[in-house]
């Protein structure tokens, strides 16, 4: 988390200031005794809720969070409205913000209508409304839920479409990255290790022309000795610069489960990526789904790629049923191996129903080195 999201973390506690109207009840005396403490304690109940999804609740990626975090913000606003003895709209425009923010386009628009439906219920039940009055307050009670809900919908799409933004450029500068460490691979490949062998087999067939132990014999071996050991270098060097990338793996995963008449469900939410790591995450998409294809018999696979706080987290599963147990072979044995080079851990096991799971963690990437990359990019 760079320090413009915590910011934003923390700012975002500032909408508790909308919580004026039984705080001040509160604070003037108007709720005496028994009632008053109980009025007290649902305000303390309201701002730890808000507290704790703002600054951890939202990261945990989970549906049913957003929506208790709503319900709950709403019921405790129904009860300081009852407790303080009037209707206050600002008690449930926090429960809108989160609803707009936080919930899918569907569910926030059912939350919004809830919410205000049980706004103007409020005030025709506290505020024993008139007619006119009532009007006046379903007049009021709209502006209040679009400006609150739709903001923070707005909000969340303008953050999203910034996350878009920077993966996609982080992603463009990894592409033009790729490519020219293919063509450095290829040139080394062409001329130099080219060169390199023609020095290779020129010096062997000297060392076969030259009589056994004439002048210059034990260098031209020497000479040979060194250019083998160049050649296999610069082998190696080219083996490193054509490292699997995430994009060329997810790429080849989805032809190849689609010739196995698979479907292949993507999510890609890990920017930026170091060449180490880029590579190992590679090697876990091409293992699993060869597995998938050759072991499960699955009709649909899931390959999930996120970046949780400290650690990369990438999870290919199918809903196959011929692995009855967890595989040992070569290939998960070679990935633990890559992975536990970068610190990372790797746990395959079946389903309980049906299906298996390849689940591989890394450490996660820097954030200096993401912005570096953007920096890069903007350049």
């Amino acid at each position: 988390m760079n320090w413009v999201e915590r910011f934003g973390n923390y700012a975002a506690l500032g909408w508790l200031f909308l919580l004026w109207p039984p705080l001040d009840a509160y604070l003037r005396g108007k709720v005496p005794g028994l009632q008053g403490a109980v009025l007290a304690v649902a305000l303390i109940i309201y701002t730890l809720i808000y507290a704790w999804y703002c600054l951890a609740g939202h990261r945990l990626r989970h549906r049913v969070i957003p929506v208790a975090t709503v319900a709950s913000l709403t019921v405790l606003a129904v009860v300081l409205d009852h407790l303080s003895g009037e209707a206050a709209n600002n008690n449930f425009l926090i429960a809108l913000l989160v609803a707009g923010f936080a919930l899918p386009k569907r569910r926030a628009l059912i939350a919004f209508f809830l919410v205000a439906a049980i706004m103007i219920v409020e005030g025709v039940l506290l505020a024993k409304l008139t007619a006119g009055q009532f009007i006046l307050q379903l007049v009021l009670t709209l502006p209040s839920v679009v400006l609150f809900g739709g903001g923070a919908m707005g909000l969340r799409y303008l953050l999203a479409s910034l996350a878009e933004l920077r993966a996609a450029r982080a992603e463009v500068a990894q592409h033009a990255t790729d490519r020219e460490r293919s063509r450095i691979a290829r040139d080394l490949h062409d001329l130099l290790g080219h060169s390199l062998s023609l020095i290779t087999l020129k010096g062997e067939l000297a060392t076969r022309l030259l009589p056994e132990g004439a002048p210059g014999v034990d260098e031209v071996r020497d000479m040979v000795a060194l250019s083998r050991e160049a050649l296999q270098q610069v082998r190696d060097a080219v083996s490193g610069y054509r490292q699997p990338t995430l994009a060329t793996e997810l790429m080849a995963a989805r032809v190849a489960l689609r010739a196995a008449g698979m479907d292949l469900e993507v999510q890609q939410d890990v920017g930026a990526l170091d060449r180490e790591t880029e590579a190992v995450l590679g090697w876990v998409i091409r293992e699993g789904c060869t597995n998938v294809i050759r072991h499960s018999g699955a009709k649909h696979c899931r390959i999930h790629l996120t970046r949780n706080p400290g650690e990369l987290k990438i999870e290919v599963a199918n809903d196959g049923w011929r692995v009855p147990q967890v595989p040992a072979g070569n290939g998960l044995r070679g990935l633990e191996e890559r992975l536990s080079a970068l610190g990372g851990t790797l746990d395959a096991f079946a389903l309980p129903t049906a299906g298996f799971r390849l689940v591989a963690t890394v450490p996660a990437q820097s954030r200096l080195q993401v912005d570096a990359v953007d920096a890069k990019v903007a350049r």
